[in-house]
């Protein structure tokens, strides 16, 4: 299966290799010709060449489901949105339990900011089928709602490091976890272990230590962190010394200073 990118929802649909092993989708040879030809050309990035060769299939079988959910895929990714959803929902009413129907719904509905609608078609993709942003938007949407718990519940289950380094996950990851007044120290470790690398989340999660936990150790732990896995950084440090300085610890103070002079 095409890889797609978090949160750039790109339509997708099924490689070639997919559409070989599932010949139940299909009735007739010069169909599923067809298809594994549109899937090639669309594979070399010839997606206007694959859409004709898709809208021939339907030409020959308006009810293919497969060559409508491809020729789907093409549309909203020349922009041709209402187009796509068109056919999104008629290959859906073909095939009720097509996980990839499903998922593009879903997207697509996520960027119309339509999230009852999304949520009711992701919740209906396969468990087997879900991706980790899958589970994000699942969960965004019950943030949204003000059903925290429940937010949580989908972000727990995300182990992709890009998403975790993505604002719109980690602002409303935290805001969760205060709202649930969350105290798991095994949470913050995963947490901390997923953006070593990203300064601005570390910041942010060592300020969430530090005033809503009321943890200076664990906003020095995530600080230092940061600085293990990455090259010296005087905003990191002056975050460290403020601490110290909080703290009353001068002498851990003066060494981080010396850390920026030299």
């Amino acid at each position: 299966m095409r890889k797609y990118l978090f949160l750039v929802f790109v339509f997708i649909g099924c490689s070639s290799k997919n559409l070989k092993e599932t010949p139940k989708d299909f009735v007739k040879k010069d169909e599923k010709y067809l298809l594994l030809k549109g899937a090639n050309l669309y594979s070399l990035g010839k997606k206007s060449e694959a859409l004709l060769v898709y809208q021939e299939i339907l030409k020959i079988n308006n009810k293919n489901s497969v060559a409508l959910r491809e020729k789907a895929v093409i549309e909203g990714q020349l922009g041709n949105i209402k187009q796509a959803e068109k056919d999104f929902l008629k290959s859906l009413l073909l095939n009720s339990d097509d996980n990839l129907t499903l998922k593009n719904l879903a997207y697509l509905n996520f960027e119309k900011k339509n999230y009852i609608k999304s949520s009711e078609y992701l919740k209906r993709v396969s468990k087997d089928f879900k991706s980790d942003q899958d589970y994000f938007i699942l969960g965004y949407i019950e943030f949204l709602n003000g059903s925290y718990l429940n937010s949580l519940k989908y972000y727990d289950v995300i182990g992709d490091e890009s998403i975790f380094n993505n604002s719109l996950f980690f602002d409303s990851y935290l805001s969760s976890l205060k709202q649930e007044n969350i105290l798991n120290k095994d949470v913050y470790i995963r947490i901390e272990d997923k953006i070593k690398s990203n300064k601005k989340s570390t910041i942010k999660l060592s300020n969430f230590y530090s005033t809503f936990l009321k943890r200076d150790d664990f906003a020095e732990r995530v600080l230092k962190k940061y600085l293990t896995y990455n090259e010296l950084d005087k905003e990191i440090i002056n975050e460290l010394i403020n601490i110290y300085y909080k703290s009353g610890d001068e002498i851990k103070a003066k060494k981080a200073l010396k850390l920026i002079s030299n």
